[in-house]
């Protein structure tokens, strides 16, 4: 990893932080290569149920590094190039991914959002995806994200658009779950995050997710297949008895699974 990107594990939860905050976590070559490795290894690390991904400063990330010029995209030109150009993507990580946008999140920065499963915006801060205003086309795959999750309509305005909003436009046109004063940001997205790592299976939660991304290019009766696969799966587990004890007895559950030793192949 580079020191663009940063990642602790506490409780639970890996908090990856872009690192950039003069140059308000603008996006680069060290965050990217930084960031895919830090998603890598939060999936690797049972130590790590939930993660967390936040900036430095007062910016989550406000977009690709312009400094270079006209010469900014040159690196694009190579045949190996991506529009999802992570070595391991948000959606790979067999945890929930919260982004605790703590700041602005434009472009390629809030990208990175859409990619994760959970945002929390800071009312104050301004999000959008403004690529079609730099003369290039967006990336980070938002075009199959943000329709889905937020409509046509207001997607393409988006991404066609390229309107900017505030962080409570952002929560009324349902681009995260919740929006709060940006100093309060990282604190939401940590206290949700350390009550997932605490109180949930980690590897059903595991599922969930990868079932949840999954079946969005399913049909209704593929899914309903696989999920009963998940769920036969998960029956037999010890996790499935813990669960239900944890309850009775009202403590904190003891999960027993682990997402790097008992993740079903059949799933991938």
């Amino acid at each position: 990893m580079t020191d663009d990107v940063l990642l602790e594990v506490e409780d639970g939860v890996g908090v990856i932080t872009l690192n950039r905050p003069a140059a308000m976590n603008t996006f680069n070559s060290g965050m990217l290569e930084g960031l895919g490795e830090a998603y890598r290894r939060c999936d690797e690390n049972d130590d790590v149920r939930v993660v967390v991904v936040t900036g430095s400063g007062r910016a989550f990330c406000a977009g690709a590094d312009l400094s270079g010029g006209g010469d900014t995209f040159d690196e694009m030109e190579d045949p190996d190039f991506t529009s999802c150009p992570l070595s391991f993507q948000a959606w790979d990580v067999r945890k929930p991914v919260i982004a605790a946008c703590n700041g602005h999140a434009i472009g390629v920065g809030l990208g990175i959002a859409l990619q994760c499963d959970m945002r929390v915006l800071a009312t104050e801060a301004k999000y959008g995806v403004l690529q079609v205003r730099r003369g290039v086309v967006a990336d980070f795959a938002v075009e199959h994200i943000l329709p889905r999750m937020i409509g046509f309509e207001r997607a393409f305005e988006m991404i066609v658009g390229g309107v900017t909003l505030s962080g409570e436009q952002a929560l009324e046109w349902g681009l995260a779950g919740r929006a709060v004063p940006s100093a309060d940001v990282l604190d939401t997205a940590m206290t949700l995050a350390r009550d997932m790592a605490v109180q949930c299976s980690p590897l059903v939660m595991g599922l969930h997710k990868r079932l949840m991304w999954q079946g969005q290019g399913m049909s209704l009766a593929q899914m309903s297949d696989v999920e009963t696969l998940a769920l036969h799966y998960t029956m037999g587990m010890p996790d499935a008895i813990e669960g239900g004890m944890a309850w009775f007895e009202k403590r904190a559950p003891r999960w027993q699974s682990s997402v790097s030793k008992d993740w079903p192949d059949w799933l991938d």
